[in-house]
């Protein structure tokens, strides 16, 4: 028996035990508190961890009694500076209402790095040989706690991606075919294939509907990262209350409802890729966070101080045209550039008018496979149909008006007329583009005609047109328009 009143055997015997309840560094640090205070007088235990080469630490404290923990970070003290130069425990005096004792014990000797603080009750002492070998249990205890969370972290990472990787490979088996067949769609391709080696930030821009997410696909599956799962989200689908814990998850206890862990779409697509779809529907906020997490790959969870470190290759995709939010102050520019590293334009279906028999044919095969039903031929005249519709919708509306139509088909035909409810209106050809000249000489015209031929003073042809007289005489004599065709018969 130690002159404190407790044996140090049965003290470590109840450390080990409440280190091993312990996952996280924080709940050791209670743990470990709450067991020295049952045989000693502790009124606050803390660990500290020296951040680099600098005098400043990440402090997680306990209160055992109360059950608090805190995390903080400070400046250390001359006697912890000294105690994790020397390897030495430091026992020294704390003055308040009465007189405690704070004993500083440094983990694993000289110029250690982490050490534990020991605030004792007025007049408690420690002897120092004891406090050393604390110090060395400690130092192995919390090792085994590092080992065990990580161990865990990796099971849960594991348990997700193998769940993520098993909802691939049956999307996988139907997934929609990618033709690409007209000239601005290889060039899509081109630009896929030669980023894909990369972890160079990628942005698919381009209408809904035009299959960038399965432009994301191939650009994953065709990097060092194939191998690994895919984490796609849906940022237009999140409410907004929700969209940073979905992106950055959030610890037990963060909010109301939220009773343990989770990982968001960072940690499980760690050493993957991360697809952020409709990226242009994040609230400010959140884009705030989010440019901090792709500038240094780390982040918190909501409610959590912990700093979470992964590596994710980021694809982005929105069908809005950032710029113009850009300049309405609803998107950050320093986000975009950050997003904006690689840009590939996505051409919508209107542009691609080429690739729709292939693209049809193709589509047909794999939704008929889907359905389990014979695939119906694709007649010629039914690719002309098609082709007179502006297909707003893009590739999804095309598939999704195919899939109807062999439904109501039964396989044996495509059924588009009962597919269509409504007759696509033909797709109006644009307004051919007026020459500069031809546009010119109208507005001369029409003004002249007006104004009975008069170019002069109120009411002339150069005052209802914003000229000087001498500017529209010359651009009349550049353009061949007589005023005297305009000016009737009585008065020339």
């Amino acid at each position: 028996m130690t002159e404190a009143g407790f044996e140090p055997v049965e003290v470590l015997a109840a450390l080990v035990a409440a280190a091993s309840e312990a996952h996280t560094r924080r709940t050791w640090v209670r743990r470990v508190a709450e067991a020295l205070a049952r045989t000693l007088p502790l009124v606050r235990l803390e660990l500290g961890e020296r951040a680099g080469d600098t005098d400043e630490a990440e402090v997680v404290s306990s209160v055992p009694n109360g059950g608090a923990v805190a995390v903080t970070r400070r400046r250390l003290h001359e006697r912890e500076i000294a105690a994790l130069r020397s390897g030495r425990v430091d026992e020294s005096a704390r003055r308040g209402t009465s007189v405690r004792s704070l004993v500083v014990v440094p983990l694993g000797g000289a110029g250690a790095a982490m050490f534990v603080a020991l605030s004792l009750g007025p007049g408690a002492r420690l002897d120092p040989g004891f406090a050393a070998t604390l110090g060395d249990v400690l130092l192995h205890l919390l090792r085994g706690q590092d080992v065990t969370q990580r161990v865990a972290e990796l099971s849960r990472r594991a348990h997700v991606e193998n769940r993520e990787l098993r909802e691939q490979a049956r999307h996988g088996e139907r997934e929609r075919p990618l033709v690409a067949q007209s000239a601005a769609m290889q060039e899509v391709l081109r630009r896929i294939d030669a980023v894909a080696p990369f972890d160079t930030t990628v942005l698919l821009a381009g209408e809904s509907g035009t299959g960038k997410e399965l432009l994301a696909q191939r650009l994953h599956r065709l990097s060092a990262r194939g191998h690994r799962p895919m984490v796609a989200i849906n940022c237009g689908a999140l409410p907004a209350n929700l969209v940073e814990s979905a992106l950055f998850g959030h610890e037990a206890g963060a909010f109301t409802g939220a009773t343990r862990r989770h990982l968001g779409v960072f940690e499980r697509a760690d050493r993957g890729t991360l697809f952020l779809d409709e990226v242009g529907e994040l609230p400010l906020e959140v884009q705030v966070k989010l440019l901090r997490a792709l500038q240094s790959q780390e982040f918190e969870r909501v409610g959590g101080e912990e700093r979470v470190r992964v590596d994710v290759r980021v694809i982005a995709a929105t069908h809005r045209e950032l710029e113009p939010m850009i300049a309405a102050g609803t998107f950050r520019r320093d986000l975009f550039f950050r997003l904006c590293v690689f840009p590939i334009r996505v051409p919508p279906l209107r542009e691609r008018q080429g690739e729709l028999p292939g693209l049809t044919a193709a589509l047909v095969a794999d939704i008929a496979a889907r359905l389990r039903l014979p695939a119906p031929a694709v007649p010629p005249a039914a690719l002309v149909r098609l082709a007179r519709h502006a297909w707003p919708g893009n590739v999804r509306e095309l598939a999704n008006v195919l899939e109807a139509a062999i439904i109501l088909g039964r396989g044996q035909s495509l059924a588009l007329d009962a597919a269509l409810a409504v007759d696509p209106a033909p797709a109006h050809a644009p307004a051919p583009v007026e020459r500069l000249d031809d546009a010119i000489r109208r507005c001369i015209i029409a003004a002249l005609r007006a104004c009975d031929g008069r170019i002069y003073g109120p009411g002339g042809a150069a005052q209802a047109l914003g000229l000087k007289p001498g500017t529209l005489q010359s651009k009349m004599r550049k353009l061949g328009i007589d005023r005297e065709s305009f000016v009737p018969a009585g008065e020339a």
